[in-house]
């Protein structure tokens, strides 16, 4: 599922994985199968919504790529590998302005592309864990991680528990969070306070402006200043953050907080009892909630 930052289009792709539906806030919608004129079902990996088009990262009968979706036009098809090949992840970053995807062409052989930029990976066991607004990508296989910008590497890390902010980069080494500049300069670090991806790739600490929000195993999420102070703890995990609210949920309730001075803007009882992922409008006003197995909720503020 995704967001458009502003709130103006959601989109989620059914539990056939065949259709695509975009929604706006008002409650109007379209749908389209996904499979088109094709003889078999597609393989979806995921969607990502850039602008006005909901990009469909899949494996089709002819070619595994991208097929674009927009409200009125219809269908477009970004072609990268021919039938066999196997679509892997699609991410965008948090603005909506980089998107990158990955698709496995052969058995050894993956092509990451960014904004139109093709580079080719060898293995072909890569995954994706972070597109960050200035156009930082964060790839992960097995123990490691490869910090990606303007198709150059720029670091190797021995973790795979490695996201950024802008073009900073937040690491878990042994338990240790680290941030470092893009060139490797260490800039803070706290022991105890790692941090790690989780069932359905929910990340147990979120970066923003001002605060980096760290879940605690078993307990509640942690507020970080970027010098990794302490400063407040709010209850459950942090399911999203944006430049102007973090969004957690414990015990069956989700809580907006505004990160100007941490009032609670709204609470809501969950729609489900186990939560897959909540995407919050930069304004808060629109929120698209999951559940860990499908089914999505699209809610609108009245009063905000």
């Amino acid at each position: 599922m995704d967001l458009r930052p502003d709130g103006g289009l959601s989109s989620v792709i059914g539990h056939n994985n065949a259709t695509l539906y975009l929604v706006k806030p008002n409650g109007d919608s379209v749908n389209f199968n996904t499979q088109g004129n094709d003889d078999v079902q597609p393989v979806i990996a995921g969607v990502a919504i850039k602008g006005e088009d909901a990009y469909v990262l899949g494996g089709y009968e002819a070619f595994s790529g991208i097929r674009i979706f927009s409200w009125d036009v219809g269908v477009d098809e970004l072609k990268i590998g021919n039938a066999g090949s196997v679509p892997d992840d699609i991410m965008r970053s948090p603005d909506g302005n980089h998107m990158c995807y990955l698709i496995s062409v052969s058995a050894t052989e993956q092509i990451l592309t960014c904004n139109g930029g093709k580079t080719s990976l060898t293995p072909n066991d890569y995954s994706i864990n972070w597109v960050s607004d200035t156009g930082v990508v964060i790839l992960a296989r097995a123990d490691k991680s490869f910090v990606w910008k303007s198709g150059n590497k720029k670091m190797t890390l021995d973790t795979p528990n490695v996201i950024a902010y802008q073009d900073k980069i937040i690491a878990d080494e042994y338990d240790t969070l680290k941030i470092m500049s893009l060139d490797g300069t260490l800039l803070a670090s706290k022991e105890g306070a790692g941090f790690s991806i989780t069932t359905l790739r929910r990340w147990t600490l979120l970066p923003t402006g001002r605060y980096l929000f760290r879940h605690e195993p078993l307990g509640d999420t942690h507020v970080f200043t970027w010098d990794i102070k302490e400063v407040k703890v709010l209850p459950g995990f942090a399911y999203f953050a944006n430049e102007n609210f973090v969004v957690t949920a414990k015990d069956g309730v989700i809580h907006c907080y505004s990160l100007k001075d941490f009032h609670e803007v709204f609470n809501l009882n969950a729609p489900y009892d186990s939560l897959g992922y909540i995407k919050l409008s930069d304004d808060g006003k629109v929120m698209l909630v999951s559940g860990d197995v499908g089914n999505f909720y699209l809610y609108k503020g009245v009063n905000n």
